[in-house]
């Protein structure tokens, strides 16, 4: 099954999630710092990664969309119609961050795939649609 979302729309979305992750980031951190002080650091590292991992798994697999993707009217599915699982969505997450890492590489590669999928959509088995 083809994606019907281009790379444009997903961006958009992305750059909303980040907002919000961030935003996420910052209030762990704010936490952390008012109840450790300076001795706060690890727990801030150990809780922002499956902090920031727990909103996109529960977003995907609950309601098939982040905040993001709702406000970009698309959603993630299985090529089944389904909703994602949580394995999908453990894959999708951690191909997902080593495209980011890679700059990016693995959305630059939904301009080549004649399916319109970027890596993580690949891997995990599931698709971007619009609503």
């Amino acid at each position: 099954m083809k994606s019907n979302v281009s790379l444009f729309r997903r961006l958009g979305a992305m750059f909303y999630d980040t907002c919000l992750a961030f935003s996420l980031v910052f209030f762990i951190g704010l936490v952390t710092n008012a109840l450790f002080g300076g001795m706060g650091d690890a727990f801030f590292y150990l809780i922002t990664l499956p902090s920031i991992y727990l909103y996109f798994t529960i977003s995907w697999v609950k309601g098939r969309q982040t905040i993001g993707m709702k406000a970009w009217k698309f959603q993630v599915i299985q090529p089944n119609q389904q909703s994602i699982t949580h394995q999908q969505a453990f894959v999708r997450f951690l191909a997902g961050f080593i495209s980011f890492l890679t700059l990016g590489s693995g959305f630059i590669y939904q301009l080549f795939n004649q399916n319109n999928l970027a890596w993580h959509d690949k891997i995990s088995h599931t698709l971007l649609v619009k609503n």
